[in-house]
């Protein structure tokens, strides 16, 4: 009897859609008790043969639905762990990224500083060689003006022998010469 209140239930409720439906024409009650036997002989043919199958498929629904809620509280409890650890590798990461920059400047500040010690042993290395090319280019024209200033005396020496010696002092020099030869020997 309790699963027929529903049903009548509904069919009260539907009994003034059924009489408003037609215009002007007079409602026959007996019709009326037909429409609403013929209609409670339906939902009963239904239930009997369809009610096992309809209360089937909403359990089936209600189970699917109750373990579609535990997946999703599963599902949930699994992302919120995942959430976390990644939390943790980030703060992680960003960890290793500071110790990264830190490394790296520090090996910038490396790189600088043995880039500013070969730099200056370079500078060093070039004064040297100037300096050295300086030294040897004052030597060689030391060396030229000392030679130019030998052949000049030695021009100007010929040109005073010339004048003034005469052939009587080149015979004594010539003397002079051999007995200092033969004195070495």
């Amino acid at each position: 009897m309790r699963r027929f209140l529903p049903v009548l239930g509904l069919l009260l409720l539907f009994t003034p859609a059924f009489a408003m439906g037609g215009g002007h024409a007079e409602v026959d009650p007996k019709m009326e008790l037909f429409r609403i036997i013929n209609f409670v002989v339906f939902v009963w043919l239904l239930y009997k043969f369809a009610g096992n199958a309809v209360k089937k498929f909403f359990s089936d629904r209600k189970e699917q639905i109750a373990q579609a809620i535990e997946e999703a509280k599963k599902a949930r409890i699994e992302a919120e762990e995942r959430f976390e650890e990644a939390k943790k590798k980030v703060s992680n990461v960003e960890q290793e990224v500071q110790a990264i920059l830190k490394n790296a400047e520090r090996e910038r500040d490396e790189q600088v500083a043995k880039i500013r010690e070969e730099t200056h042993r370079m500078v060093e290395r070039i004064r040297q060689q100037a300096k050295a090319a300086t030294d040897l280019e004052i030597q060689r024209a030391k060396l030229e003006l000392q030679k130019e200033a030998i052949d000049l005396a030695v021009d100007m020496a010929q040109n005073l022998l010339k004048e003034k010696i005469t052939p009587e002092d080149q015979r004594n020099l010539i003397k002079d010469y051999i007995t200092k030869v033969k004195e070495v020997h």
